[in-house]
């Protein structure tokens, strides 16, 4: 599916790349790697950490990880994922916000019919599900339970309800059936497994293996299908074909169907159905893990979709590219429908965009499908330059900037989505005027960030100033002075209320006019004072960057989401080609040296500047890639699913005797506490393609989610991996266990 590379492509790329880096007058630390931002998340001064305390220690941001907006569009609902609490803001700006903590980190919510209450699912390993109070019913509710023209009226904010779940809830859908009942659809993505819950009581009606990691899902309108997409692939990594899977739930039926992709598909991350109800779209990334990773251009490495999925057949459809040919759409996220079936609106997380796409061609286009044609028959949208009358490009993109673009909520021709690292609200309206007309090279463009609007002679720097002014140290917009007053009256009236929150007033932004006949307004309201960053977070920003990538295609998420694996094998040009490797967690990596499968970087700094040149193939800033270093050094383990309490079972604990024994030899190269030796070894896992025979030894923690495993991903579990590979034990001592003992061992490895 890969787009054709040219030398002229190259060229044009190189030009950008050149004009940008050497063109622009900002300075140097408000470069997102040679890419200019205003926004860049690489400037400012470091949080101050007090001594004996670390980054963690002071970090305080909101870390927004899902709203709503009600029917009537009066309040937004923001769940704020690092603050741990819930926040309800009018969307007019007309009123402080309230907010209440939550009794986990919140991850995913979802209004229940009527808009009354709230399902909002998170807290990690210790999953849980809240029910939140937010409204009163109105007495005269439709078959919805509300007015979608008015809002209920709203009530203190109050969590009713609040159950344990399961291993990190990624999703939540909810219904009312027939006769009246209220049931929780919700997805465990480290459980592989989709319940389906009673509101009323927390009791788990029906629960469903949904594959690996499943991390994105969505109840059909009539309440009879639930969709789930599994975040990365569950298959065999030493085959030509492997990708993610999307399942079926039939809840009447109480039937899981199962889809497959195209070879590649993967980092499937948000879902949203067409108004019908016909077809999920899923943003995901495809990796062409088969290429040589000797360049990135033209999405050598990796390019970016949405994909589409019958939800009656649970057939696989086509798939849509988002990228341009000269400009990746790296990394979407985001992912959202207009009730009106007109746009559909992809965020992309790692260029700070937002890509508009007119829905009802996507349908055209589904509809006209010849029956001969397979998935990718529609895939790229090129063809925008009709002759005759002008006709508007497949895809608007829109940059804005902040960083963490990430959930998305489409009302008409406004669209809002959040920005997770900046705690913000985008929001983006489409003004069409026909008739369009291009130009030149209005199509695609490297657009830089915009400049705020300035409307207010006594207004803070100038945009001009703010984005030139070399002794700036720090290059995102401020807010005006009056919003600054704002916050600061806001602070003092409320100084006795830790609930209390400052309006939401958005900051309006220079509009984008990509042709004529189109005007994208942009502006950005926060939800608290700027963030400051630590070191920590810059890395775990620059991490998440494609704009940190020539040409935007990709960034380090793309092969290592949250820091560990996407399960492919990679062929890598730092022990020649044609030896593809497995790729590995970044969990420990600073930690456990030597750093690659191979050991062929002497740790994981070497390594990280490394994929800075090779992968991204872009200089690395030594500031950034100290910034990327400290975020990889802070991540810690996530706890097993395989622990009871928190704790060994009896059966893992008999296998840590087994581990530590000499009948199986195991602790000999995976000593506690990193379970690693830090040395290479033979263990006859050399591939026909491999140019040495001795790999590294990893760390066995976390191991129970970085399948499959050894350099060749050979073995999907550590069942297969210690009985079929004889995996260090070629001897024979592990056939002498007795098949209790096996399992005993294997209970206590995934317990790591």
């Amino acid at each position: 599916m890969r787009t054709t590379f040219s030398a002229a492509r190259l060229l044009v790329g190189v030009a950008l790349a050149a004009f940008f880096a050497v063109g622009s007058t900002a300075p140097p630390s408000a470069f997102a790697q040679n890419i200019y931002s205003i926004y860049s998340a690489f400037n400012g001064p470091d949080a101050p950490i007090p001594d004996g305390q670390t980054a963690e220690d002071v970090e305080n941001y909101v870390g927004p990880s899902d709203f709503l907006l009600d029917k009537a569009g009066t309040f937004f609902y923001v769940a704020e994922g690092d603050a741990g609490r819930l926040r309800r803001v009018r969307a007019d700006g007309t009123a402080a916000a309230e907010s209440i903590p939550l009794p986990f980190k919140p991850n995913k919510m979802r209004f229940f019919p009527g808009e009354t209450k709230l399902a909002i699912v998170g807290g990690g390993y210790k999953g849980r599900l809240a029910i939140v109070e937010i409204a009163q019913a109105p007495e005269n509710a439709d078959a919805d339970g509300a007015d979608a023209q008015t809002a209920p009226p709203p009530l203190p904010l109050r969590v009713v309800a609040d159950y344990p779940i399961g291993h990190t809830p990624s999703d939540v859908s909810v219904k009312r059936t027939d006769d009246g009942r209220e049931l929780v659809y919700a997805t465990l993505q480290f459980e592989n497994a989709a319940l389906e819950i009673d509101a009323a009581t927390g009791k788990v009606e029906r629960r469903w293996d949904v594959g690996r990691e499943p991390f994105c899902a969505e109840l059909t309108p009539d309440g009879r299908r639930y969709v789930v997409a599994g975040r990365i692939t569950d298959k065999r990594a030493n085959v030509s074909y492997s990708c993610s899977a999307v399942r079926v739930v039939d809840l009447d039926a109480n039937e899981v169907k199962k889809t497959d992709l195209l070879n590649g598909h993967n980092l499937l991350t948000d879902m949203t159905l067409s108004p019908d109800g016909k077809y999920a779209f899923i943003s995901a990334v495809q990796g062409n893990y088969l290429s040589v990773t000797s360049q990135v251009s033209g999405g050598w490495i990796a390019e970016n979709v949405f994909l589409v999925v019958d939800v009656e057949t649970c057939e696989f459809v086509e798939v849509f590219f988002l990228d341009d040919e000269q400009l990746g759409a790296g990394n979407p996220w985001g992912i959202a429908c207009s009730e009106d079936g007109k746009r559909l609106v992809v965020s992309l997380a790692g260029t700070d965009e937002i890509v508009f796409i007119p829905l009802e061609r996507v349908m055209k286009t589904l509809a006209d499908r010849p029956e001969w044609a397979r998935p990718g028959f529609g895939a790229y949208m090129y063809s925008s330059f009709a002759t005759g009358e002008v006709q508007l490009p497949i895809r608007l993109r829109v940059k804005f900037g902040l960083k963490g673009l990430r959930q998305t909520i489409v009302r008409g021709d406004d669209v809002y989505v959040l920005s997770y690292f900046e705690d913000a609200i985008c929001k983006a309206t489409l003004k069409l005027t026909p008739p369009f007309e291009y130009y030149p090279n209005s199509y695609v463009s490297l657009e830089t960030p915009p400049r705020l609007l300035q409307t207010d002679a006594n207004a803070n720097p100038t945009a001009a100033e703010t984005s030139e002014n070399a002794d700036s140290t720090d290059d995102r917009p401020d807010d005006s002075a009056a919003e600054a007053a704002a916050f600061a009256k806001l602070a003092a009236e409320t100084a006795s209320n830790p609930n209390a929150g400052p309006p939401l007033r958005f900051v309006e932004l220079e509009p984008r006019r990509p042709l004529k006949g189109v005007e994208i307004a942009r502006s950005f309201a926060r939800l608290g004072p700027k963030p400051v960053l630590t070191t920590r977070r810059r890395g775990e920003i620059l991490y998440h960057d494609a704009t940190a990538c020539f040409e935007h295609w990709q960034s380090c998420v793309t092969c290592h989401p949250d820091a560990r694996v996407d399960g492919f094998n990679w062929d890598l040009l730092n022990d020649g080609t044609g030896n593809l490797k497995n790729s590995k967690s970044m969990l420990l990596s600073h930690e456990t040296p030597p750093s690659m499968i191979s050991g062929i970087r002497a740790d994981a700094e070497t390594a990280v500047r490394a994929g800075f040149t090779h992968i991204l193939f872009k200089n690395a800033d030594e500031e950034n890639a100290c910034a990327v270093d400290e975020y990889l050094s802070s991540l810690r383990p996530v706890p097993s699913p395989y622990l009871v309490d928190g704790e060994l079972s009896e059966s893992a604990k008999r296998g840590k005797v087994l581990f530590e024994s000499d009948r199986t030899g195991c602790a000999i190269c995976h000593p506690a506490p990193h379970y690693t030796d830090l040395r290479l070894h033979r263990v006859g896992s050399q591939d026909v393609n491999d140019f040495i025979d001795a790999f590294d030894s990893p760390t066995l923690i976390e191991v129970w989610r970085t399948a499959p495993y050894m350099n060749t991903g050979e073995y999907l579990t550590v069942r297969e991996l210690l009985l079929e590979g004889k995996h260090g034990a070629r001897d024979g001592r592990l056939d002498k266990l007795t098949p209790q003992e096996q399992d005993d061992l294997i209970e206590y490895v995934l317990s790591l």
